[in-house]
């Protein structure tokens, strides 16, 4: 399994107060929110972030209603919206 960090989100809007990631940014390629969670839930490679100088997993979560699957970090202690800390693009 391979590790990437990803450097930037692309925001789609608010749904409520969940905030929509629709792509994100791995080095120079972007990729869809869907591919990274069908490779993260199957184990086929590792994303993490950079926050408050620790690196933190992404990982994915399914939303209580609306079943959507969706990024979010885990570990250090941090707050699972550290994604949203990332750039735009």
């Amino acid at each position: 399994m391979a590790a990437y960090e990803i450097t930037a989100v692309r925001q789609r809007g608010s749904e409520g107060s969940t905030h929509l990631i629709d792509a994100v940014k791995v080095g120079n390629s972007l990729f869809l929110t869907d591919q990274i969670v069908d490779w993260i839930a199957a184990g086929t490679h590792r994303f993490w972030i950079w926050f408050q100088d620790k690196e933190v997993d992404v990982v994915v979560r399914q939303q209580v209603s609306s079943r959507r699957y969706y990024l979010t970090t885990e570990g250090g202690g941090f707050p699972p919206i550290a994604l949203l800390s990332l750039p735009r693009f």
